[in-house]
């Protein structure tokens, strides 16, 4: 059966069955949805939409205090800056075997392939990190994340885009890998034409595409193992992930895809055993956000009364005005001929109860669920390098198992992927022979990675200096430390904890060839030296000997 013919068909069973298949994900997270659609209104007014029919249909929350949105952002520039900053290079492509990897032609290969991949997340790529910071705030408040990657041959570009978790459901395994995505988003009828082609519509879409206008339409994309894959096939069937575009408008097939490697990828910052969907920092802010914007609330509508009360009034014929007041103008009708007032303020101010003290608290523990003290640390005086480093190794200690989901979750997909599109479009040359059977592991070298292995290499520098006392008291003992120390091991950990490539090192055993190459030519001088030595010490016993023939010597000497 030809895949394509039925495309465009209505009423198809796969696009009702997809549709459905929606409603039941979307169903199973509705408690989850409660929490993010608050969050969503307190902490990132940008991703409504998880309690309307669709993200569109949504309106911004119009929140009171920007404090709270602020720690969540500042939290997920610390996330981006740690983990994919555009100015260090976060990450290399090492070979599984930890001694091939150290071979000469391996390490240059190493080197070019990881700058080749590096290079394909540049903004003249891609997209990748002005999509990133959105990736890393939707992890940061929702604890969630969705992204989309897909090469786009014509544009020689490559498409991150990230997702709103309100347009996406994705299942994932024990493993942590995602195995199913299902997308609802919504088009008009003209860009539905665009996307999909206009003879793939259902003959309903297609009427809606002649008529033109704004009105969005929901269509649904989902992305599973394929079932049907048959290696060197050409077509969806030879693709190990199929996907298939719905349209809601006639429930019809729209497009039949396949990608190689699955495109979308799942961040999370916390999971709970069993579950699919995780927690963040802005989770554990989601109390004291709510108090802190009921608060807000309650202390802006005590101080609108005081500042602008009710006004009582006999009746509305003895105000001229009827009922407004402004600064500036006469009220007639204010005073009786009596000179009493004809009219009041409503004294109903008591005051709230409410301190800004308590309010400042709630915010207070809002910035610490983001590690305000420990991120923020511009502006502040009176703290030195050693003090800030300390505080910065901290922060990584408390993150350093939700660093490692991301990367585990986010960045080794995405960095296997890149590598497979770079390879697969022949930008990468083949590995140097005995390579092919290798695997090869992701090294992160991002200011994280880089801050536990600057704490290596420290710790290298400090046993060294720790052996100069030991030389002033015994000397023979000082040497015998010294022979434990590996110069090649210690050099290496210095290269590798400054961030240094690999390649900047040669081989051990072209190093060892070096210095016993250099010590028989350092042989050879001293022996040379020893032989002019010498014949110049012969040289003065011979002219000594000649001058005592001459003048007769001590045996011979004079009569």
């Amino acid at each position: 059966m030809d895949l394509e013919l039925d495309l465009g068909v209505e009423n198809n069973p796969l696009a009702s069955k997809i549709i459905q298949r929606w409603d039941e994900l979307k169903s199973e997270r509705t408690q989850d949805e409660q929490d993010w659609n608050d969050l969503a209104e307190l902490l990132r007014p940008q991703r409504t939409g998880f309690l309307t029919a669709s993200p569109t249909l949504a309106t911004r929350h119009k929140a009171l205090a920007s404090d709270p949105i602020m720690a969540a952002n500042n939290f997920s520039a610390g996330l981006y800056g740690t983990l994919i900053s555009p100015t260090n290079k976060w990450f290399d492509l090492k070979s599984a075997d930890p001694e091939f990897a150290k071979w000469g032609p391996m390490k240059r290969w190493q080197d070019m392939a990881s700058d080749i991949v590096l290079r394909s997340f540049r903004p003249s790529v891609s997209n990748f990190y002005s999509s990133g910071i959105q990736l890393f705030t939707d992890i940061s408040v929702f604890g969630n994340s969705a992204q989309y990657e897909e090469m786009q041959i014509g544009k020689q570009r490559i498409l991150d885009v990230t997702l709103s978790m309100a347009e996406i459901c994705y299942v994932i395994d024990a493993h942590g890998e995602v195995i199913e995505v299902l997308r609802k988003f919504d088009i008009t009828g003209t860009s539905a034409a665009d996307m999909f082609g206009y003879d793939n519509l259902p003959e309903k879409m297609r009427d809606k595409a002649d008529k033109g206008g704004l009105e969005k339409f929901p269509f649904y994309m989902q992305v599973k193992r394929n079932s049907s894959w048959q290696k060197g096939r050409i077509g969806p069937r030879g693709k190990r992930w199929s996907s298939v575009y719905v349209c809601e408008v006639g429930k019809a097939v729209v497009r039949r895809k396949g990608y190689d490697e699955m495109p979308f990828s799942a961040a999370r910052y916390e999971v709970d055993t069993g579950r699919t969907y995780g927690t963040g920092p802005g989770y554990i802010a989601l109390p004291s956000a709510r108090v802190h914007h009921q608060m807000k609330a309650a202390n802006l509508r005590a101080g609108q009364k005081a500042a602008d009360p009710t006004l009582l009034a006999p009746d509305k014929d003895a105000w001229a005005l009827n009922g407004l007041a402004r600064p500036g103008h006469t009220i007639y009708g204010g005073l009786d001929f009596q000179g009493r007032k004809m009219l009041q303020g409503l004294d109903n101010f008591g005051g709230t109860g409410l301190s800004l003290e308590m309010q400042a608290g709630e915010l207070e523990a809002i910035r610490e669920a983001f590690h305000w003290s420990l991120t923020n640390l511009v502006g502040r005086t009176g703290i030195g390098p050693i003090e800030a480093l300390e505080m910065q190794e901290q922060r990584l200690r408390l993150q350093a198992p939700h660093l490692g989901r991301i990367q585990e979750e986010y960045l080794a997909p995405k960095i296997a992927r890149r590598f497979a599109m770079m390879w697969k479009a022949g930008q990468i040359p083949p590995p140097p022979e005995g390579g092919d059977n290798v695997g090869l592991d992701v090294q992160y070298t991002s200011a994280a990675a880089m801050a536990q292995k600057a704490a290596e290499g420290v710790a290298a520098v400090r046993i060294i200096n720790d052996l100069g006392p030991l030389a002033q008291l015994d000397q023979a003992k000082a040497q015998r430390a010294a022979d434990r120390i590996d110069v090649d091991a210690y050099v290496e950990t210095l290269v590798e904890a400054r961030g240094g490539k690999s390649s900047l090192l040669i081989d051990r055993e072209v190093a060892d060839a070096a210095a016993a190459q250099r010590a028989q030519q350092q042989q050879q001088a001293q022996m040379m030296e020893m032989a002019q030595a010498g014949g110049g010490v012969l040289k003065d016993v011979a002219q000594a000997s000649g001058a005592l023939q001459q003048s007769g010597g001590p045996e011979g000497g004079t009569q």
